[in-house]
């Protein structure tokens, strides 16, 4: 199961004036951010990181029962400041998907964290993934265009951190093909959709499955994608949806 997470932040810190793409519905206070890990540790989930669950997937297929792998998308400056904490603290990995429009232009922007907390990141053992440069919906702006910030967020990174980036989430959730083979293209070895709950197996490794739970665990959604047979049984459903997607 791959977990997909936006904002960890205090109650007070969320802006009242938010906008639907900063993510901000999908907020996790850094209590309850803590809390649910230790809960999926509790029902016998193990904690691997994303390059980690991606080789397993490569060499043996799928991916393991009961592992957990936590992301980020957008690169929001609070998951450096409340949820790398906890997650050190724990000793759980997880990949920030990052957009780099401000990384390419070489200026700073309040809102995300800086090539030097990118850095923290990485010395801490967490994973840098791309997440296009501006945060574009990549199904609705013409080819060149997708495919230079696709491509483009890769180069930003690595230049600015030294280091292979491997990994990319489609910004929103919005991929078709193209977009799927755009990303394959740039040499990024796997992508992240927003579908699931469903297995992740090599025919969806550029589109992995992540799972989005709330902050309580308790919406009857918590419960089906915390329920293996729940979710076999559902699995069609996104099935359906990639097919759509992929039309």
């Amino acid at each position: 199961m791959i977990l997909m997470y936006h904002h960890v932040a205090p109650p007070e810190a969320v802006p009242k004036d938010h906008v639907p793409l900063q993510g901000w519905a999908f907020t996790h206070s850094p209590e309850g951010f803590e809390r649910q890990l230790f809960e999926l540790r509790r029902r016998g989930y193990r904690f691997v990181s994303l390059p980690g669950l991606v080789r397993d997937i490569q060499e043996h297929g799928s991916e393991p029962p009961r592992t957990a792998t936590v992301t980020f998308d957008d690169g929001w400056v609070d998951n450096f400041t409340y949820a790398l904490p906890i997650l050190k603290r724990l000793s759980i990995p997880a990949t920030f998907f990052c957009t780099t429009s401000h990384v390419q232009k070489g200026v700073e922007d309040s809102t995300k964290m800086t090539v030097a907390q990118l850095k923290e990141l990485l010395a801490a053992g967490m994973a840098i993934g791309g997440h296009s440069r501006t945060h574009a919906v990549l199904t609705e702006v013409p080819p060149e265009q997708a495919r230079e910030e696709i491509a483009g967020c890769k180069n930003d990174l690595e230049r600015a951190l030294g280091i292979e980036v491997p990994f990319f989430a489609y910004p929103g959730g919005a991929f078709n093909r193209d977009v799927a083979r755009f990303t394959q293209q740039a040499g990024y070895t796997a992508a992240c959709s927003t579908l699931g709950p469903a297995h992740n197996s090599r025919s969806s490794i550029f589109w992995l499955y992540r799972d989005l739970l709330t902050e309580s665990m308790s919406t009857w959604g918590d419960r089906y994608r915390l329920c293996p047979a729940a979710r076999r049984l559902l699995e069609f459903r996104v099935a359906r949806r990639l097919k759509q997607r992929l039309e």
